[in-house]
């Protein structure tokens, strides 16, 4: 019966020396993918901050917002331009049929 035990517990110390050493092998892989995913994030950051210093730190601001506001800006201002332009040639015209009337009432026409 002890001999029985003592088999027992030798198969058991075999399975868990072989469960350990397939435990190891994974671990072994583990730490192989962990050590490769820290040097691509490692390379990532460098490349975020390469981005960053080549950009001024304006590449992941609000650009968008910001054109958006300067484009409007400038259509205002274009549309400010148009109201302008049109108000001189009205001039024009009232001082050319001015100039007209003048020249009829002096008897040049």
């Amino acid at each position: 019966m002890m001999k029985d035990k003592i088999l027992k517990q030798e198969e058991l110390i075999e399975q868990w020396q072989c469960d350990i050493g397939e435990l190891s092998v994974k671990l072994a892989a583990l730490n192989k993918e962990n050590s490769s995913l820290k040097c691509e994030n490692q390379a990532l950051k460098q490349h975020i901050k390469d981005m960053e210093d080549v950009c001024d730190g304006s590449c992941f601001s609000d650009e968008k917002d910001e054109r958006d506001k300067l484009i409007a800006e400038l259509q205002d201002q274009h549309q400010q331009d148009c109201i302008k332009i049109n108000q001189l040639h009205v001039t024009i015209d009232t001082l050319v049929d001015k100039y007209s009337r003048l020249r009829k009432s002096v008897g040049m026409d």
